[in-house]
């Protein structure tokens, strides 16, 4: 999978929170990216495990882990989609 975001033109991300069954907040990372052939590939990046409270900065500081463990360059993001909760669109500090 490395190698193919590796030839990512471009990519969009997906984030999405839930408790898991221990109570446990957990930040999904998805990823659709388009390569030179314009082959299109959708995984799951991530799954991070977040604290009780939750802000916009706790859930950038997740991803930017997320792209620095896969080498994703920040300057090939061209789209960001969250579920709209208040500490996705950092409503709530």
């Amino acid at each position: 999978m490395t190698d193919r975001m590796a030839a990512f033109e471009s990519f969009s991300i997906a984030l999405d929170e839930s408790t898991d069954l221990s109570d446990t907040v957990q930040l999904a990372v998805f990823i659709r990216g388009v390569d030179k052939k314009f082959t299109v590939t959708k995984e799951l990046l991530g799954l991070q495990p977040l604290k009780r409270t939750i802000t916009e900065e706790d859930i950038l500081n997740e991803v930017q882990k997320v792209f620095t463990s896969l080498g994703l360059p920040w300057s090939k993001l061209v789209g960001v989609c969250t579920d709209s909760v208040p500490s996705m669109d950092g409503l709530r500090k």
